[in-house]
């Protein structure tokens, strides 16, 4: 009504107050002026953002409700609470692999046809026979269990022209063979976990001589948080369990490095040599550091009851190779005079909050999951391909409250979470108030 009120405000208190009740049918404003446009926009606008709003709920919801037992405290406080954990040092006796989660022999037939085969096999027609045995001889054994892999089930990088073909095929028997896994818990993460079970005692000595430069032992470490994922900051340490897996060179895999004929045993050579001159954790860009690459297949993903989320997840990314840089360190252990092991670590509380939050929401599975877990170095150029395993191995049903406790000297506690301290602000000094009796004080100067 005033002539002061620009029409562009009197257009926005309308369409709050529309807004805020619209069951009432108030009149816009009378002002002809081309201020619907502007009234367009903004409801277009609002109607996007709710949009965004409503599929970012959806997506929280779905992953929440991928949950079975959901629990707002840590696994790690609610079932080793109270225990002692087994305090790991440099000058005690070595752990010994494989100790705390025994090996299941494969049965027969799972030898001759792999789940992996199963489905390729279903998929071409075979018989029904071989789809039959490996599930009567899988619904006998409900305990947790691990079988060692060749490798051959897994898909590699084929040449030439892979940039352009993109071809792959099976690849060939690893390098190393599964001689044992260890399913730790601990307070901390645990880096460079080999030194605990391989010390330097001087007893590796030909895994350095010239003919054979190479480390008779490879670990591969997975370090998993068991801790709520914030998305606004990553904590990258607390408590989480450690699966390693413990592998050693096959006689086969020796002499294809001794006579580095094959592409993929020049590509390891040149990995294991960057890693020995380095020597320890590698935070470098070198090319040779961020080459290896993992490859899990979970092969029972209609039995979980997974949600819609993890669902699209196991369709889209199921045993597709990813690269585990920068998240991952090179290790290469035993000490100066014996370097006899090598060590990958895929640091798990360092990834992206949406990877991090599925991995926490997928934690109460492991105890019905059966995964496949390879490593191989990926391979550039003609000249490096074929692709070959590094190892192979399958977990069947880990239930993640019967790990191990485990702890480092002088980290037996969880670190606590950063707290925000109250912002310091500067007092001003009080004007303590005269002694009764005294004279008032001066008035203060005029100011001109």
């Amino acid at each position: 009504q005033t002539s002061n009120v620009s029409p562009s405000c009197v257009w926005s208190l309308w369409l709050v107050a529309s807004s805020a009740s619209p069951d009432l049918s108030i009149p816009p404003p009378h002002n002809p002026s081309p201020e619907p446009n502007l009234l367009e926009s903004r409801r277009s606008r609002n109607s996007g953002i709710s949009a965004i709003m409503s599929s970012y709920a959806s997506w929280t919801t779905m992953l929440n409700a991928d949950e079975s037992t959901p629990n707002p405290t840590d696994t790690y406080t609610t079932h080793f609470k109270g225990q002692k954990p087994r305090i790991l040092k440099l000058d005690a006796t070595p752990l010994v692999p494989g100790v705390t989660f025994p090996r299941v022999k494969q049965p027969p037939s799972l030898e001759v046809v792999s789940k992996a085969q199963k489905v390729e096999s279903s998929e071409q027609g075979s018989s029904s026979e071989a789809k039959a045995a490996p599930k009567a001889e899988s619904e006998k054994s409900k305990a947790p269990a691990w079988i060692g892999l060749n490798g051959t089930s897994f898909q590699v990088r084929m040449g030439p022209d892979y940039a352009k073909n993109k071809k792959k095929a099976a690849s060939k028997e690893s390098f190393y063979e599964c001689v044992g896994i260890d399913c730790l818990a601990s307070p901390r993460k645990i880096s460079n976990i080999g030194r605990y079970f391989y010390p330097s005692d001087g007893q590796e000595k030909k895994s350095t001589s010239k003919k054979n430069p190479f480390p008779e032992i490879f670990i591969f470490a997975l370090q998993l948080p068991d801790y709520a994922p914030s998305m606004m900051s990553s904590q990258g340490d607390g408590a989480g369990y450690t699966i390693v897996f413990h592998y050693k060179l096959t006689e086969k895999g020796r002499k294809q490095i001794q006579e580095s004929k094959l592409p993929a045993a020049k590509v390891l050579r040149k990995f294991v040599k960057a890693v020995r001159i380095g020597g320890g954790p590698q935070k470098t860009e070198h090319s040779m550091y961020l080459r290896p690459k993992v490859i899990m297949r979970l092969m029972n993903h209609e039995e979980l009851g997974l949600g819609f989320v993890h669902r699209k997840l196991c369709e889209n990314f199921n045993a597709k190779p990813f690269l585990s840089r920068p998240e991952h360190t090179l290790h290469l252990g035993g000490g100066e005079s014996s370097k006899h092991y090598l060590e990958i670590d895929v640091d798990v509380h360092r990834f992206k909050y949406f990877q991090r939050r599925c991995a926490h929401s997928f934690r109460d599975k492991f105890c019905k999951a059966e995964i496949d877990i390879g490593i191989v170095i990926e391979s550039h150029g003609n000249q490096e391909m074929p692709e070959q395993m590094l190892g192979a191995c399958r977990i069947e049903r880990l239930p993640h409250h019967t790990f191990t406790l485990v702890a480092e000297e002088g980290r037996e506690e969880p670190p606590t979470p950063p707290s925000r301290s109250p912002s310091k602000r500067t007092e001003r000094p009080r004007k303590e108030p005269p002694p009764p009796g005294s004279a008032p004080p001066p008035p203060p100067p005029e100011k001109k």
